[in-house]
């Protein structure tokens, strides 16, 4: 017995002794912190990567002061896993994708189709799914190159645009989950650039910004929604979560305009299958607060707070009555998930036709929009 315990405290301490034998240095990696995928002359495809120098990044250097805190490498190849071979092939550091954080991909390949991208950044161990897919209607080696205003790293700046729901939080896994999910068609973000400064040509002024959705159709990109439209979808996924709603208020009720901030949003869609015909009913249900009011209004009266009331209600029918137009009649691209609405209340009809037709039925399927707002709050000032 006391042998036994002798040989396991004897293996115990040989375990705890021994070092990782794969264990690579950080000194001997390239750290890559954005990838972005371009289609160039001859159908190749040109990978740009955005990598780290870390001991710029250890000063805190930003885009602003002197030396950059990243460096960008591109080269071209046949598809992704070759373009990325012909890079290692030129740096004395193994290239290291796990600290990436947006996969940006430009129009033109984006039009062609991104499936094997995609498959590439799930199948491939060392890239993240939880990395923001974004799209530009540029060029992404553009937006990669260009120079971080707020962060020490660009692609820093575009995963905090992320977070803050200016768009919509698209990851690689949510935008591969879309492409292989009946009823529902992918989007992402765009990204773009824009200046600083309104009405200017300052082009050292520029920051990244995102402007809009990417709209997919399969693999596909098929167009671009704005972001008046994108805040529509967040509408339609139930994702609104802030954001501020601005009223005109009619010359012969004095004129002006309230705006109120969303506190709370809840959207029900419904499907309604009678004698073979579907229809959508969606229920949108706002809560507002009056955050500035130049109109002469007493928002203390009842019926004032009832008529801003409707003018916010018939805004918000308008803004998502717009999208689903859009993506029913221009793109045919069901990006509201409508059919996984369908297949979760119909499943038997959905299976049995709606599967195989969705294309068709969603581009003719009658969408009501039943839209109710309430004011919570209105401020100290009468």
């Amino acid at each position: 017995m006391k042998m036994m315990r002798m040989l396991l405290i004897w293996g115990i301490t040989l375990i705890l002794l021994t070092g990782c034998w794969n264990r690579v240095e950080i000194n001997d990696l390239a750290i890559v912190t954005a990838i972005g995928l371009d289609l160039v002359e001859d159908d190749q495809l040109r990978l740009t990567l955005q990598v780290a120098v870390p001991s710029k990044l250890a000063m805190g250097t930003t885009g602003g002061s002197s030396g950059k805190s990243t460096i960008v490498i591109s080269e071209t190849g046949a598809s992704v896993s070759e373009a990325y071979r012909n890079i290692q092939g030129k740096l004395s550091r193994r290239i290291f994708f796990s600290q990436s954080r947006v996969l940006l991909i430009g129009e033109d390949l984006a039009k062609k189709g991104v499936f094997h991208i995609v498959d590439f950044h799930t199948r491939y161990a060392e890239p993240r799914i939880n990395s923001f897919i974004m799209f530009t209607k540029g060029k992404a080696s553009k937006i990669i190159n260009s120079m971080p205003k707020f962060e020490s790293v660009s692609a820093e700046e575009t995963r905090e645009l992320a977070k803050m729901s200016v768009g919509f939080k698209i990851y690689v896994r949510d935008f591969l989950n879309m492409l292989l999910t009946d009823g529902i068609e992918p989007f992402a973000s765009q990204l773009t650039l824009k200046p600083l400064e309104v009405n200017t040509k300052n082009k050292s002024g520029e920051t990244q910004a995102v402007n809009g959705i990417a709209v997919f159709k399969g693999d596909k990109l098929v167009g671009w929604m704005d972001e008046v439209e994108a805040r529509g979808l967040l509408w339609l996924r139930n994702e609104i979560k802030t954001g501020v709603i601005t009223v005109n208020i009619p010359e012969e009720k004095g004129g002006g305009n309230i705006s109120m901030e969303i506190v709370r949003g809840e959207t029900n869609i419904v499907p309604i299958l009678k004698r073979g015909e579907l229809k959508l009913d969606v229920d949108v249900i706002t809560e507002l607060s009056v955050i500035e009011n130049d109109s002469k209004l007493n928002l203390l009266e009842t019926k004032v707070i009832e008529e801003i009331q409707t003018y916010a209600e018939e805004k918000i029918s308008k803004r998502i009555g717009m999208i689903v137009e859009k993506a029913q009649k221009e793109y045919e691209s069901d990006i509201f998930g409508f059919g996984q609405s369908v297949y979760k209340k119909y499943p038997k009809e959905w299976n049995t036709h709606y599967k195989e037709n969705w294309e068709n039925e969603f581009a003719q399927t009658k969408v009501a929009i039943h839209s109710k707002a309430f004011v919570r709050r209105i401020g100290l000032i009468k």
